[in-house]
């Protein structure tokens, strides 16, 4: 009986792992592209600094062109 017991709770365990997984994986998919998202709007928002305030943060005109171009996916 003890057997009958500890299989069960193992395949329990495997299908609880399985399950989480399946679940688990579109949300880290959408956490991941909204978080690409994110950094492409602050990364557009550098090209919208003037001088003044790109070398507050310390970037220059051309770091901060080169940031700003980048692709979403980057």
């Amino acid at each position: 009986m003890a057997l009958m017991a500890d299989t069960y709770l193992e395949t329990s365990a495997a299908a609880g792992r399985l399950f989480g997984r399946v679940f688990t994986l579109p949300a880290t998919g959408l956490d991941w592209l909204q978080n690409r998202l994110e950094m492409a709007r602050s990364r557009r928002t550098l090209l919208t600094l003037d001088d003044r305030m790109l070398a507050d943060i310390g970037l220059d005109r051309a770091t901060a062109r080169t940031e700003g171009e980048k692709g979403f996916w980057r």
